[in-house]
């Protein structure tokens, strides 16, 4: 079942969660209008570059995450079922020839505030640092876009180069921040924020605050505020039985060796948190009862649900053997038996 993952594959992983930055980012579209911070530029990286405006952060620590199986297979499968990725994916490696697996060591996403009234997502930004030269990954796009027909612009914002990719009605801005961190979205006026010298997340009190309730040093870790509609979701499909949905969650997450999860969802008060509680515990009773029908009431009963506070803490510890029972469970109707397992032995560490 599960051989130690090799070089190759170890690359694959951070190939797949890096390489996608360019293909997967003309996707997005769009620009917005110009923002204007002062001051003069300076060198940002990781954080210091989130503006304080952001609604949710995820941080990524590629070569810790360069070991897990689980982003492995779930890579493979998303490429499988997603030719039109697998096309741009295939394209970038052929033309590009950077090796980002090696080169991007961390990778930060933040959300911004959604405009407008009606509901929606905010513009997404990129933070990737490593060594990836401004030259390399200039040719990069430019040969990426140039083979349909777009083009590469640049010009000056901030003292720094602010490139526009256009490919067809997909948009993509990118600018280094510092020698070592490019950060890329589909919003001028975000990335312009990001690249000023305004204030950045470290500056915000409610995201520093749901900071300190994971650990930064994670492979994988993520805080933001809830959407609304989730928020008010929970408490419909609940049928009222809680109060209130959360209106933060903080997570992070371990993969090296089997899957170690952690997730913290901020009430508004304790009460509710309360109310949640109660009614997750009744409800993972009833589902730990019907997963014995596919034995895996085990792997259920893992998941603890406590409360400190205002915050709903669920914990969940799963070996690989826990994974591969659950994904061979998961997977019985339409995956080959050969491909249900993750590799044995993988995690280990040792590169």
């Amino acid at each position: 079942m599960i051989a130690r993952l090799g070089s190759a594959p170890r690359r694959r992983v951070a190939l797949g969660l890096l390489g996608l930055l360019v293909p997967v980012s003309f996707a997005a579209g769009g620009c917005g209008k110009k923002a204007g911070p002062s001051g003069p530029p300076a060198e940002l990286t990781g954080l210091a570059v989130v503006p304080a405006t952001a609604e949710v952060i995820v941080g990524a620590d590629i070569a810790k995450l360069s070991d897990a199986p689980v982003i492995d297979r779930g890579f493979s499968q998303l490429l499988t079922h997603e030719p039109v990725l697998s096309e741009r994916w295939q394209h970038f490696k052929d033309d590009c020839k950077v090796d980002l697996g090696k080169q991007v060591k961390r990778m930060m996403l933040a959300l911004g505030p959604h405009a407008g009234p009606e509901p929606g997502t905010g513009p997404v930004l990129m933070v990737a640092v490593g060594a990836l030269p401004e030259a390399d990954l200039k040719d990069c796009v430019t040969k990426l876009v140039g083979s349909g027909g777009g083009q590469l612009t640049g010009k000056a914002v901030l003292g720094r180069t602010l490139y526009l990719a256009k490919d067809g009605n997909r948009t993509m801005f990118f600018a280094y921040s510092r020698p070592d961190t490019v950060v890329l979205s589909a919003d001028e006026a975000f990335i312009t924020e990001a690249l000023g010298s305004g204030k950045k997340a470290a500056d915000n009190p409610e995201l520093t605050a749901w900071r300190k309730l994971v650990n930064e040093n994670s492979p994988l870790w993520a805080v933001g505020r809830t959407d609304a509609r989730i928020r008010d979701g929970l408490v419909q499909l609940t049928q009222g039985k809680i109060s209130g949905g959360p209106v933060a969650y903080a997570a992070s997450a371990d993969l090296a060796d089997g899957v170690k999860l952690q997730l913290d969802a901020v009430m508004s008060q304790p009460e509710h948190a309360k109310s949640l509680e109660s009614y997750v515990k009744s409800e993972l009773a009833l589902m730990t009862a019907a997963a014995q029908l596919k034995s895996l009431g085990s792997v259920v009963g893992k998941l603890s649900v406590s409360v400190d506070g205002a915050v709903v803490q669920f914990r969940v510890s799963l070996t690989v053997d826990d994974l591969n029972q659950l994904l061979s469970a998961l997977d019985a109707d339409n995956t080959p038996a050969q491909n249900r397992a993750l590799p044995q032995g993988a995690g280990s560490g040792t590169k």
